[in-house]
Formats: structure tokens, C-alpha cells, sequence
């Protein structure tokens, strides 16, 4: 028996790697996109950190200073984290942690539901196709931005503890539920709300001995409370809850359950980009067809109770369903997205899938793998390293600009220096965040930060304006600002500041603030063409340079995260150098490739990374850039 489940767990780490490829050979790098994964990689960080460093503080965390326990604005992951310590112990740095519970996510989806699977039917095959659909549901690689909705194993865990217990209701068994519970809700408010609710319906068709499963789930519940008691201090500090608008918003129609994921290749038909990804819903032809024979056979109760639960919930506010939890229950008006309740019909659908292929199995189980692969996957590629400005972070700080999107990436640079930071992004922003962010380049700013004690600015010079150095011109002219250092980052560098610190200026800062170019004593360069979202309407023009005080080697265009690389043509450009006066080293700077259709293996929808390799051997890589290019008709 436990060879069998080793054999599976070995299976889906295997599945989880080879359908979401290239995520593994990226793994220190590789994220959906830009937001929300540098949120989630944040919170697993803050969580190694926080347990080792102040335990009785978890949620009072470094970002949004000063506002009030701001880990409570986001889910805070902490189930998934724990699995993540001894890979940090070892040193995985935080993005290729969060990507190990990316992977570890997916198998443990898919070895979830082949428990539900195997325990319902007995057979492996059967299990193993229920982990598959279950684990590689285009539900879940629409949210592969989101790792606690990739991290979905414990509900159908949850009704195995059920069932179980159900059998022979011990003491021990009733403890095993109790911790699945406590882990499901530790790893994901939504499951915890959802699989409440659907567990509860799973009991009433069970109707096990109450005494034992009740006692061990409030134990579940009493170690959960300190984990949402701060969501509910939060929401009545500062009113965090829901409108009735944007929860309708992301509720499903019925239609939804028909609308195929962009990642499904077989659907063409059924893709609709005028509905939001949230509610891409359709879980494959064969999904539906496995289920319908799996209907005709018990059991069949819960999974039935379960994938009607789903569906009405996720109809959200267009059913009376949700909208009585939503008005009346706690912890469901925090709720944005009803739609995720199709997660628990997955669940459902995953019993009657392995009930309705049990005599062929193996083939089901390939064929659902043929249908719902969507590898290779487009991941972006982030940068590696810290920018050098973080290394001098001591103290509350403010970045600038604050807000625009860019906050998304300090917090992910957060994670290298633990310190409070003013900025932060989250589906909830405090009151604090926006009188600061509304004070930005006004007189008010600085007498606002030493009320409440930030000490250091630092100003990205890319995303700076105009408003933003004279306002820091006016600031240093008046002796409020002190400059400390300018840092490499990007073009224009990173400018670290204290306040009251004094009005020492540079020729650099003197520069800058005047809106010219400065030294970088590294390597650096920028891609103007194609730009960020671009859509190539006719051939791809790309352009860009490189500059270098050790000169330039070599540069390479990696488009398909890097699986398709050709050189550009390089040549010298007397404007450039005329605007960056101090690189004689780099005799080409300027690096152009255009393209009449995209090279094999490169899909429309794609992204380009540029590699470059200077004087000293040293691999510099700039920013990632998704863009779509279709054929040329």
C-alpha cells in the first residue's frame, strides 16, 4: 500500500514538473506574470522570517508602515510556508522556494485527489486518473499567479479523513481529520470557507459518531484562531470587507462553465476574451464525460453534494446561495471572487471520475493528460539578484514613486532586507498608505514621515518624474533631506536619502535632479522595441543597447523563456554615446534584429529577454517583456 502511494507521489512531482515546464529549469526566476506571484513569494518569505525572528508578531509585517497587522490584507500562506522551511534552511532563496511550492502545489493536488480516488474505488489507475484532472484542471493553471488555489490537496483530504472516520470512528482517526482541517485552513482562506461548508454537507450524508470528529475540529479550529483573528481585526479596524459590486463582478453565469481557459489547445471555440479569467470554468470534454459515466455508480452522494455546492456557489451573487453567506456568515464578505468555489465541483467531479473510469483507467488517465497539458507554459523571467540599494535599507523607509504598479516589485525586494517599507500592494490598501501616497511631491511629505517615523526615501530614477526631482531639489534646498549614495539600478540609477540628514550634494545628484544621465559602474542596457503588451502588427523590430566601462561581448535575444536564442546585429550609435559620454570600452552599443514571421518554436503569445555578456564574462539579463505576435497572413 505505501509503495503504491510513494509511486503515485512520484508520479504527480513528475506530472507537476513535465505540465508546467519550463517552470522547473526556471526555478530561480520564473513567475506568471510580474504581481501577484511577488505578493505570494513576499508572504512565504515573511513567514520563514517572521517565525525565526519575532513569532508573536506574525501579521504585524514590513509592509504598508504604519498601518495596522498588514499580512491580514492578503491570505497569509502560512501552511504552505511551513513545507517551505527546510528549503530555506538549506538556502533556496525565496523565489525558487515559492516555486518549489508551485511544484510541490500541483502533486499535491493531484496526490490529494488520487487518495479520494483510490479510497472511493480501490483502484490505482483510478485514483491516478482523478489526480490528474483534479491536479491539472485548467482552473488551476489559469491561477498558476496564485499558489494557495495551486495548493488544493487538502479538501479531497479531507473528505478521505470524512469517509475514514466514518468507517471506524476512533479517536485517531477523528485527529487525523482535525489536522487536515487545521491544514487546509492554514494554507488557504478560501478552501477553509468553501470546504467548511462542503465538508458540513459531506457529514450530514455521512452522519458518522459526532462526538469524536467535533471534538477534534474545534481543536482544529482553537490552534486556527490566531491565524484569522487578525482578519477580523482588520475588517473592523478598517472596514475590510467586500462591496456588493465587485463581488458581482467575478460571480459566474451558467455560461462560464462553457468557457475554455486560454491554455486549453483543443477549445479554440470555446475561448472567450471578453470574459474574465476568474471565471474560465470549463473543465474539459473529458472531465465531463468521465463524471457523467461516474454518476451511473455509487458512491456518488458527496460528489454530487460537493459539485452542486460549487456550481451554486460560484453563480456568487446571482444565486441565493452565496448571497446569504455572503450577508450572513463571517469571513465570507472578505470574499472577492465566488467563481473559486468551482474548485470544490472539481473536488466532486474527481470522485466521479475515478468511479466512471475504473475499467480502463490507464487510458482515461493518459488521455486526460493529453487534454489538459498546456506545456510548454510562458513563465516571466525575473531578474536575478537584489539591486544594491537594498543592501542600505535600515529603518522604516518609503520608496518612490509609490503606487503605478511598482510596488509589487519592492515587496518582492523586500524580502532581502526585512525592514518597514511604507509601499506595499494588496486587494486592500489602508488609509495610512493613501494619505501618504496623496502627500507624494507636496510640502506636507516630509513632515508626515517624521510623524510617523520614516527616516529613509529611496527614488527609483527609471520610474521618477519631473514632480518627483524638483520636489527633491526643494526638500535638500531646505535641509530636510540628506543625499547619501546613488546605487546601479536600471539607467538612471537608485537614490537613497535620510531625513534631516543635512544637504551634501554630488555632481551625480546635481545631474539627476536636473534630469541627465549618470554613471553606472556596472553593466547595463534597455530594450525600446517591442514594447511591454505590445502586439506585433506586421514584421518584429527589435532594438535596444548595451553599455558597459568593461565593454561588450556578446548580446542574445531569448525569446520562449529562453528556448529560442539568435544574436542581434550590433553598431555604434554617436547620439547614444553622446548620451552616455563614459563607456569607450563598449565600441557597438546599439543591438537590432528585425523578423518577417517568428522563428520555430516561438508561439504568438511570447516573451523576449535580453543576455548580454560583457567585458569580463559577467551575464547580465534585462527585464523580461511578454508580448503577442501572430502570423503574418
Amino acid at each position: 500500500m505505501w509503495r503504491s502511494h510513494a509511486l503515485a507521489a512520484a508520479l504527480f512531482v513528475a506530472l507537476a514538473v513535465a505540465l508546467t515546464w519550463p517552470l522547473a529549469a526556471n526555478l530561480g526566476s520564473a513567475v506568471a506574470w510580474p504581481g501577484d506571484p511577488f505578493i505570494n513569494t513576499w508572504i512565504l518569505d515573511w513567514d520563514w522570517w517572521a517565525t525565526f525572528h519575532q513569532p508573536l508578531s506574525l501579521f504585524q509585517a514590513n509592509t504598508f508602515y504604519p498601518a495596522k497587522l498588514p499580512l491580514a490584507y492578503s491570505e497569509n500562506l502560512y501552511g504552505i510556508a511551513v513545507v517551505l522551511f527546510p528549503f530555506r534552511a538549506a538556502g533556496l532563496g525565496p523565489v525558487a522556494a515559492y516555486n518549489v511550492a508551485m511544484l510541490l502545489g500541483y502533486a499535491f493536488s493531484g496526490f490529494g485527489a488520487y487518495a479520494l480516488g483510490r479510497y472511493v474505488t480501490g483502484g490505482w489507475w483510478a485514483g491516478v486518473a482523478a489526480g490528474i484532472f483534479y491536479a491539472f484542471v485548467p482552473f488551476r493553471i489559469t491561477h498558476a499567479s496564485h499558489v494557495q488555489h495551486v495548493w488544493a490537496g487538502w479538501l479531497p483530504l479531507l473528505i478521505v479523513a470524512l469517509l475514514h472516520y466514518a468507517k471506524r470512528p476512533t479517536w485517531i482517526r477523528a485527529a487525523l481529520f482535525g489536522a487536515a482541517f487545521l491544514m487546509n485552513g492554514l494554507s488557504n482562506v478560501h478552501w477553509l470557507l468553501f470546504g467548511s461548508v462542503a465538508i458540513f454537507a459531506a457529514f450530514l450524508i455521512v452522519r458518522p459518531r459526532p462526538l469524536p470528529i467535533a471534538t477534534c475540529t474545534l481543536g482544529a479550529a482553537l490552534l486556527l484562531a490566531p491565524f484569522l483573528i487578525p482578519y477580523a481585526k482588520v475588517a473592523r479596524e478598517y472596514d475590510m470587507r467586500r462591496t456588493w459590486q465587485e463581488t458581482k463582478r467575478f460571480s459566474a453565469e451558467p455560461r462560464d462553465w462553457l468557457v475554455a481557459a486560454e491554455t486549453m489547445r483543443w477549445y479554440g471555440k470555446l475561448k472567450d476574451a471578453d470574459v474574465d479569467p476568474e471565471r474560465w470554468l470549463f473543465p474539459g470534454a473529458l472531465a465531463i464525460l468521465f463524471s457523467a459515466i461516474g454518476v451511473t455508480k455509487k458512491p456518488r452522494g458527496i460528489a454530487l453534494a460537493w459539485i452542486l455546492l460549487g456550481v451554486a456557489g460560484a453563480l456568487g451573487t446571482h444565486l441565493f446561495f452565496h448571497r446569504f453567506l455572503f450577508a450572513y456568515v463571517p469571513g465570507f464578505q472578505a470574499i472577492r471572487v465566488p467563481a473559486r468555489w468551482a474548485n470544490i465541483a472539481y473536488a466532486g467531479m474527481a470522485m466521479l471520475i475515478a468511479n466512471g473510469v475504473k475499467r480502463f483507467a490507464p487510458l482515461a488517465a493518459a488521455a486526460l493528460v493529453v487534454e489538459l497539458c498546456a506545456a510548454p507554459l510562458l513563465w516571466y523571467l525575473v531578474v536575478p539578484g537584489t539591486p544594491p540599494v537594498y543592501r542600505e535599507i535600515h529603518g522604516p523607509t518609503l520608496e518612490l514613486p509609490i503606487g503605478q504598479g511598482l510596488d509589487y516589485a519592492y515587496m518582492l525586494h523586500a524580502t532581502a532586507h526585512h525592514q518597514p517599507i511604507v509601499n506595499g500592494v494588496s486587494g486592500f490598501t489602508p488609509p495610512e498608505t493613501l494619505r501618504i501616497a496623496s502627500l507624494v511631491n507636496s510640502d506636507l511629505l516630509i513632515g508626515e514621515l517624521n510623524r510617523i517615523g520614516v527616516g529613509t526615501i529611496v527614488v527609483h530614477g527609471d520610474a521618477a518624474d519631473d514632480a518627483t526631482r524638483q520636489w527633491l531639489g526643494r526638500e535638500l534646498a531646505r535641509g530636510h533631506l540628506g543625499f547619501v549614495q546613488r546605487f546601479d539600478g536600471g539607467i538612471s540609477g537608485d537614490w537613497l536619502f535620510r531625513l534631516g540628514g543635512g544637504t551634501r550634494r554630488a555632481p551625480d545628484l546635481d545631474a539627476f535632479l536636473s534630469g541627465q544621465p549618470t554613471y553606472n559602474h556596472d553593466t547595463f542596457g534597455f530594450v525600446d522595441f517591442p514594447q511591454p503588451g505590445q502586439r506585433i502588427a506586421d514584421k518584429l523590430y527589435v532594438s535596444g543597447f548595451a553599455l558597459s566601462p568593461y565593454g561588450i561581448r556578446s548580446i542574445t535575444l531569448r525569446f520562449a523563456n529562453g528556448r529560442v536564442c539568435i544574436a542581434p546585429f550590433l553598431f555604434d550609435d554617436p547620439t547614444l554615446r553622446r548620451r552616455f559620454p563614459w563607456y569607450d570600452a563598449t565600441a557597438k552599443p546599439r543591438f537590432v534584429r528585425e523578423f518577417d514571421r517568428r522563428p520555430p518554436g516561438v508561439a504568438e503569445r511570447t516573451d523576449l529577454q535580453v543576455e548580454i555578456v560583457d567585458g569580463r564574462g559577467r551575464r547580465v539579463l534585462l527585464e523580461d517583456r511578454f508580448f503577442i505576435w501572430p502570423d503574418r497572413r
